[in-house]
């Protein structure tokens, strides 16, 4: 990702919604749909600046990995120290016991899709678990792709087919974010038919104080959606598999 993704990501992990309903919404998917118990190990691959591995060390012991040397100084300055820089397939699996890899939008980021999915399944032991969301749809491409630097957005099926050949059985998968899908879509085609000047597009949109907790809620009230349904439609995909 471009260096002020980075920047502008560590000072709004704790605050901005999109951040901050993830979290939760991910941290409930992992206590409805797994049986990974508190203490265990988690690889948060393209941990980026550290909020979510932050987040989740609450309940967890978290290593956190990242290609960018300036995301890890980042993460340090949250008080995070155990890290590694690198490739997962650098990964020093013979010192580690990984019991549960997290990649948080971070697939759309890598070129071999397949190749790093297939890294995560041969890292992991029987029965460890993969846990990942991506952006969905590739006809809501806009700016915002470019300026994170994505490969490309999915459907929950492609994503899925990629995680099955690799060699998992889904245990969950959903769109979410989906209340505010239809606000986005329109976004997407109104700057497309004005033909909007977004050269200067910033990594995040900003909004209100009152704006960011309506969001926040919005996009928290999913996780309790989500333990009983697959949504249908969603700004992005979530998926929990597990390695037999």
């Amino acid at each position: 990702m471009q260096n002020i993704v980075y920047h502008t990501n560590y000072e709004l992990e704790d605050t901005y919604w999109w951040f901050t309903a993830r979290q939760v919404i991910i941290d409930k998917l992992i206590n409805t749909y797994t049986d990974l118990k508190p203490g265990q190990t988690l690889l948060d691959v393209g941990c980026g600046t550290g909020g979510f591995t932050k987040h989740m060390s609450q309940s967890f012991n978290m290593i956190g990995l990242d290609t960018s040397e300036l995301a890890l100084e980042f993460c340090r300055k949250r008080g995070l120290e155990n890290l590694f820089c690198g490739q997962l397939n650098e990964f020093p699996r013979d010192k580690n016991r990984i019991d549960a890899i997290t990649m948080l939008d971070v697939v759309e980021h890598i070129p071999d899709d397949n190749a790093v999915v297939k890294d995560v399944f041969n890292l992991l032991p029987s029965g460890g678990y993969y846990i990942m969301t991506v952006p969905a749809y590739q006809w809501l491409w806009s700016k915002h792709d470019e300026v994170h630097m994505h490969y490309r957005r999915y459907t929950k099926r492609r994503i899925n087919q990629i995680i099955i050949d690799a060699g998992f059985n889904i245990e969950f998968s959903s769109y979410m974010n989906s209340f505010l899908f239809l606000p986005a879509v329109l976004k997407r085609f109104l700057d497309r038919l004005i033909k909007k000047d977004d050269s200067d597009s910033k990594p995040v949109d900003e909004v209100s104080p009152m704006l960011n907790t309506i969001f926040d809620s919005l996009y928290k009230f999913e996780a309790n959606i989500l333990k009983l349904i697959r949504i249908p439609f969603g700004l992005s995909v979530v998926t929990i598999a597990k390695k037999p």
